[in-house]
């Protein structure tokens, strides 16, 4: 597919972000991460791709984040013997409104592991791959103010986002709610899995992007053809 002028801008804005990142990096633990630039013109298909969910105590960009949990995609299937679920300890009291929905407790949320370390071990897996989320911009953001709050560095990365893609690929009349990522994979014959677990929502996220790559049916796709965008 050939790269319109936004998409040529966005991939130079995202080269000068990675820059800037990079320098930052220096001498950091993130600097191992900025080793190397992933180029948007490679092939999908032969780049690793990490479906990725973020559980947190709400929405706000201070937010706390609660679990994180991954599982790794290629030559067209989810690995399951790559997946991960990592709880994230909390350092204040829990919302009451955010335990209702992804059901971890104050007590649960103690005992998992610091911050800092958990998202060490996610950029360690992140390096040289495209990130694949649902509503993507919200994983994008948890992410860099991880990252800026454990290491004083900004997160740069590649992010495909299935809900975005569904809208580009195959736009139609929605309800309300016709995005969300239970209604779309219940369109795909998909099975319906408990939401609000970082592990299954990333499971979850990763099934409905081969789903969606096969209706598209579109042959030799690049990473810029897909990314999100904005």
């Amino acid at each position: 597919m050939k790269l319109d002028w936004r998409g040529w801008l966005q991939q130079k804005r995202f080269s000068q972000d990675w820059d800037n990142a990079q320098k930052m990096a220096r001498s950091t633990p993130m600097e191992d991460y900025y080793d190397g630039l992933l180029s948007a013109d490679r092939l999908l298909d032969d780049t690793r791709l990490i479906a990725l969910d973020f559980e947190s105590d709400g929405l706000a960009k201070d937010a706390q984040l609660l679990e994180a949990g991954w599982v790794g995609i290629s030559d067209g299937a989810i690995k399951l013997e790559t997946a991960q679920r990592l709880r994230i300890r909390a350092e204040n009291q829990l919302q009451e409104s955010a335990v209702i929905i992804h059901r971890i407790t104050d007590d649960a949320a103690t005992e998992g592991q610091l911050e800092r370390d958990v998202v060490a071990a996610l950029l360690s897996v992140l390096k040289g791959s495209v990130i694949v989320a649902h509503s993507a911009t919200i994983e994008r953001s948890f992410l860099n103010t991880a990252c800026l709050r454990c290491f004083g560095v900004p997160f740069v990365g590649h992010f495909i986002c299935t809900m975005q893609l569904e809208e580009r690929w195959f736009p139609k009349q929605r309800t309300a709610d016709g995005l969300r990522l239970g209604k779309l994979r219940a369109q795909y014959g998909l099975p319906s899995y408990r939401a609000h677990d970082g592990l299954t929502d990333a499971i979850a996220c990763g099934e409905l992007f081969l789903a969606q790559c096969a209706r598209r049916k579109a042959k030799e796709l690049m990473i810029r053809d897909v990314l999100m965008r904005g």
